[in-house]
């Protein structure tokens, strides 16, 4: 179960109104302008009201999307968090109208944007990353603490393929004596293993 939020973790929470766009898509690329985000890493929560409305009664109705909230890490990984806001917005409205009721997409109302403290996690287990790369081993220790180890492993003794996964390196396990190193490994440790070997940026331990 993730940790709850408290009310120190929220940056700020911001309820957008005044933008007058009925084509959704649009409407979210105007709304990028609109919010305000000056520190990274952190993570947003969108609520979108919409307006629903039928074509012969002209009854009215609001209807509210909830985004997952998302880590975004980096300016750069903005585009991405939009991209799939709109995609995921567009697939609920299109689930709402297949109901049956008769009500049809009419317009965005306003926008809830909230946005929460977000820090890196200490070295432990396996963490997906934020980004696609080939020049990055990210092993995929999900049942251990041990990213540490396997990363240093991951450098000495190179495969060539499915180099995300642990097997190929537990062989090799007893090659660095982490004697009096307890998992997670913290940063300030990291002198003690026996190897010396000077490591680049091609394996990482988040």
């Amino acid at each position: 179960m993730a940790p709850k939020k408290s009310f120190k973790d929220i940056i700020s929470e911001t309820t957008i109104d005044d933008i007058e766009e009925p084509d959704a898509t649009k409407y979210i690329n105007l709304l990028k302008d609109k919010i305000v985000i000056d520190q990274f890493p952190l993570k947003i929560k969108i609520i979108i009201t919409s307006e629903f409305a039928t074509p012969i009664a002209f009854d009215r109705i609001e209807s509210h999307y909830s985004h997952p909230a998302k880590v975004v890490l980096t300016q750069n990984n903005l585009s991405k968090f939009y991209d799939d806001l709109i995609d995921k917005f567009k697939a609920w409205v299109d689930q709402f109208q297949e109901r049956g009721s008769g009500f049809d997409f009419n317009s965005i109302k306003s926008v809830q944007v909230k946005l929460y403290k977000y820090e890196y996690q200490r070295a432990s287990s396996y963490i997906p990353l934020q980004f696609k790369s080939k020049n990055i081993i990210n092993v995929q220790n999900k049942n251990d603490n041990k990213c540490f180890l396997w990363s240093i492993l991951a450098y000495l003794y190179p495969v060539v393929k499915n180099k995300q996964r642990v097997t190929n390196y537990k062989e090799y396990e007893d090659e660095i004596s982490m004697r009096g190193i307890e998992y997670p490994v913290a940063k300030r440790r990291y002198s003690k293993s026996r190897k010396t070997k000077q490591f680049d940026h091609k394996c990482i331990c988040l």
